[in-house]
């Protein structure tokens, strides 16, 4: 695994810190814009970079928080992207991609993820998240009547 330069990753961590900061004040779209400028300072190809899948990771999440799925989706391909070259976090992806599909009402692959995460790492990737989706994962019939 390469490590960037350390001027870089200082850019990095600081436009990382002002996406959220401006996040905190409302400002969406700048948070986003600022996002993108953090994305854009990896160098090519982006999907060398373990950090590139954090700074995906997190616009995901702001993304998903926001219910912008649009954007959401956007960031996760580039999560995937990332995880597909380098494969660090094959399972915490899958619980990822497993919310998104819980979000979008995709139940019956959210739920096929959830299965698979909890195989490999137990309920460990719940611990953090809302509620819903651990809830979802025990009873799923509550979720997918037809």
């Amino acid at each position: 695994m390469a490590v960037l330069d350390s001027e870089i990753q200082e850019q990095i961590d600081k436009l990382r810190g002002l996406a959220y900061e401006k996040l905190q004040e409302n400002k969406i779209e700048e948070s986003f814009e600022i996002r993108e400028q953090s994305w854009n300072l990896y160098p090519d190809p982006k999907e060398n970079w373990n950090e590139a899948y954090n700074t995906a990771k997190y616009a995901f999440i702001a993304s998903k928080k926001l219910n912008d799925f649009d954007r959401a989706k956007s960031w996760l391909n580039r999560m995937i992207a990332v995880n597909n070259n380098l494969h660090l976090s094959d399972t915490e992806l899958c619980f990822y991609i497993a919310i998104y599909k819980f979000d979008t009402g995709d139940y019956e692959d959210a739920l096929s993820r959830f299965k698979e995460v909890v195989k490999i790492a137990k309920f460990r990737y719940f611990q953090s998240q809302d509620k819903i989706y651990l809830d979802f994962y025990k009873n799923p019939d509550k979720y997918m009547k037809s």
